[in-house]
């Protein structure tokens, strides 16, 4: 019978043999992958922007969240699309986002940012956008005369004692129902029919859901401005007013307002005189708290006269 075994020499040298010309190929791979990895063709050179808004961010601020910077070149080779987007999503300030690679050495960074809607008056330089979402305002967005919410939260990121209150941190939306109340107004005053005929400066809903039915109110600011050409030159007067408004019937209080501010104003253009040794071309005039939360009766509280800028 035929023995069809190779000898123990040939096969040991056959296995070496094998086992060099795998090592020698996978050897080669890995050198060819190297020398592309660090090959310059491949390094990444450019970041594309696009989204509704042009440059709404700036080019470096997404190279930063992506760990992107000159010094420290990144080859597309190794570039992780997924983890680039997460890391753009983890802002803030960025609602949507999507990242490609367009060879050799460029990514497409598509985003869409958060736009605001007020300012959180809870904190300093937090903007809320239409789904709650908070984010830091400047230096970001150009300056906008943005109405102020305040809500009555604890210090950022603290749960406060009230479970009713919405804890503020980035990247979960505020909810609750003292900022759907809040919302709500903002609509009503920001509707085109309103908005032209007074300036809501901050809305506070922070006591509109106390224990004691006394204590429950809203705060609304707003401020109205009169010009009249006195002595020669043009005058700017601004009339700032407090209205306090109940929880309940907010809406119908707002119309109320509306209906009297015709006459308010006609007082004021009556009585808007420079004052005395006054030389400014903007003029503060009193301030008028106007209670509405009584019913059929507006209870009208004058401050003492604001100072002249």
């Amino acid at each position: 019978m035929k023995n069809n075994r190779l000898p123990l020499t040939h096969a040991l040298a056959w296995i070496v043999g094998s086992t060099m010309v795998i090592t020698g190929t996978a050897y080669s791979a890995m050198k060819h992958y190297l020398k592309r990895g660090n090959d310059a063709q491949f390094a990444l050179r450019s970041i594309v922007q696009t989204g509704p808004l042009k440059e709404a961010l700036k080019t470096e601020y997404l190279a930063e969240l992506l760990g992107i910077s000159a010094d420290r070149p990144y080859n597309t080779l190794h570039f992780n699309l997924r983890q680039a987007k997460m890391r753009l999503l983890k802002s803030p300030l960025i609602a949507e986002a999507d990242v490609k690679l367009i060879k050799p050495n460029t990514l497409y960074v598509d985003y869409t940012v958060r736009q605001p809607i007020a300012f959180l008056d809870d904190y300093d330089n937090v903007a809320i956008d239409a789904r709650g979402y908070l984010f830091p305002f400047t230096p970001f967005f150009s300056p906008k005369n943005l109405p102020a919410l305040y809500l009555g939260l604890s210090p950022f990121g603290t749960p406060p004692p009230d479970p009713q209150r919405p804890t503020a941190r980035w990247g979960a939306p505020l909810a609750g129902k003292y900022l759907e109340l809040a919302i709500q107004i903002l609509n009503i005053v920001s509707d085109p029919k309103v908005a032209d005929l007074f300036c809501v400066k901050r809305i506070d809903v922070s006591n509109a859901f106390a224990e004691s039915y006394g204590q429950r109110e809203i705060v609304m600011m707003t401020e109205d401005r009169l010009f009249r050409h006195l002595e020669g030159k043009e005058v700017q007067f601004c009339i700032p007013r407090i209205l306090r408004l109940s929880t309940k019937d907010y809406a119908q209080e707002l119309g109320n307002y509306l209906r009297l501010r015709e006459q308010l104003l006609e007082e004021e253009r009556r009585a808007a005189v420079l004052p005395q040794n006054g030389s400014s071309s903007v003029v503060y005039l009193k301030e008028k708290i106007i209670d509405f939360r009584i019913q059929k009766l507006a209870f009208i509280d004058e401050k003492k006269h604001a100072p002249s800028l």
